[in-house]
């Protein structure tokens, strides 16, 4: 996953979590004037009650925000790739077994056993570069969910609260709410 992809899924994430604000008031809560009250005096209460309840909660609806720590960092240090893989592996095989077998008198055929384990080594090397890098993408992924399950849970909790404070004015006022 490329480091634009990644930005672009914690923007979709981001944009996913923040609810659009009602005027006014409380989501999805319902209130009815118990004693009377006219609709302007309905919306001036709704405006100090909204007031009050973003005062006691810490929590706007209008602008939900969490205070909490900063998100996970996006990426993590990328170990350098082994470069060449397989044929540079070969290759530095082949020269130390051309040595070896100089001395022992067949260079060719060290070469070519060389040639053939270095490529094996240089094989190997990358792929255990490919799966660590697999491995810290999934780790990445794995706090970017934790990390947004958190910021979820948060804005749920200071959402919560901020009803039940504007429903607490609302209903000192005289309105019932549900």
């Amino acid at each position: 996953m490329t480091r634009w992809q990644k930005g672009l899924w914690l923007l979709l994430s981001v944009v996913m979590l923040l609810p659009l604000p009602e005027k006014g008031g409380a989501q999805g809560l319902y209130v009815y004037p118990a004693r009377g009250q006219s609709p302007q005096q309905e919306e001036s209460d709704k405006g100090q009650c909204y007031g009050w309840a973003v005062q006691q909660t810490g929590f706007n609806p209008a602008d939900p925000r969490v205070a909490g720590p900063p998100p996970p960092p996006s990426y993590y240090p990328q170990p350098q790739a082994p470069q060449g893989g397989l044929f540079r592996g070969a290759m530095g095989g082949a020269a130390l077994g051309a040595v070896g077998g100089a001395i022992g008198g067949d260079a060719g055929k060290g070469a070519a056993i060389g040639a053939g384990v270095g490529g094996l080594f240089g094989m190997m090397r990358r792929r255990r570069y490919m799966e660590e890098e697999q491995h810290m993408q999934q780790q990445q992924w794995q706090q970017h969910q934790s990390y947004m399950s958190q910021q979820q849970n948060a804005l749920a909790q200071g959402r919560s609260n901020y009803d039940r404070a504007f429903s607490a004015c609302m209903t000192a006022r005289g309105y019932t709410v549900n």
